[in-house]
């Protein structure tokens, strides 16, 4: 018998599920990985000792063999430490209770059991909703806003016993959770009632913001339009939740700051910009 557990992989924004399967049978101690890691998750192997060591449950004597399935995807990232760490302590019987294969766990340990947020997290929060989990336990990371999705319950952990003694139908005193974002006062430097004139071209403007329609301008150098589209997001309703956090994932992937969380962005690459 092999204990699997549910897992997010990256390959861009774009997440898939991976099923972590681990195999604990006596013998010389080793850990052996398959499935296509990367240097990153090769490295886990370590860091999962060691954690593991740190709360009681050495790998003397025991020959550990983890795959990640599917193996014909290449696995990145340090997030599936904690999978890994919990399917050995469900080998090695240190979890009892059974872990739904609905739940999933992201996250990277550090050598005494801290479990620490890794790069990607908002991708895979997004790819577990579409992957119709219902949990997922993962780190917490104070520059992630709070994140309410629906059917999905966010679990904060910050240690690896934490997680053992949730999952043994404890509670646990030390999760910390993300403070409730205040509403933020919106200043526009370009407001859609400043523009003078255009009754037209704002009128056209005024659908697709209440339809969520696309819309194309077309005109002379000079009629107007990038100043129509810049006060544009003026009169947008704020971002949902969901789509704060595909913001947010964005920026973070193009490593740029973003100014407000609600407020849709207005981007203008130049007529003469290139495909790439």
């Amino acid at each position: 018998m092999s204990a699997k557990i549910t897992s997010i992989g990256l390959k861009g924004l774009e997440g898939y599920r991976v099923q972590v399967e681990v195999q604990v049978t006596e013998g010389i101690e080793t850990v052996i990985m398959v499935g296509l890691p990367d240097a990153s998750v090769k490295e886990s192997k370590e860091r999962v000792s060691a954690a593991l060591y740190s709360i009681g449950f050495p790998l003397v004597d025991s020959k550990v063999v983890i795959n990640l399935s599917p193996a014909e995807q290449k696995k990145n990232g340090p997030l599936f430490d904690l999978p890994i760490a919990i399917g050995i302590l469900k080998e090695l019987k240190a979890i009892n209770d059974k872990i739904p294969p609905n739940t999933g766990f992201i996250g990277a340990l550090s050598l005494d059991g801290t479990i620490l947020p890794v790069e990607g997290m908002i991708a895979a929060i997004l790819a577990a909703k579409k992957l119709q989990l219902q949990t997922l336990f993962l780190p917490f990371d104070p520059t992630i806003p709070v994140v309410e999705i629906d059917e999905l319950e966010l679990v904060y952990i910050q240690t690896i016993q934490d997680v053992v003694d949730l999952l043994s139908g404890q509670q646990i005193l030390s999760v910390t959770k993300p403070k409730e974002s205040t509403d933020e006062l919106i200043h526009f430097q370009r407001n859609f009632n400043q523009v003078i004139g255009h009754d037209f071209a704002k009128r056209a403007l005024e659908i697709p913001a209440n339809g969520e329609h696309y819309l194309l301008m077309d005109g002379p150098p000079g009629c107007g339009k990038s100043l129509l589209a810049e006060t544009f997001s003026s009169i947008l309703p704020p971002l949902s939740k969901e789509a704060q956090l595909e913001k947010i994932n964005l920026y973070q992937l193009a490593g740029a700051p973003y100014d407000s969380l609600t407020l849709p962005s207005y981007r203008h690459p130049h007529h003469s910009a290139s495909s790439v």
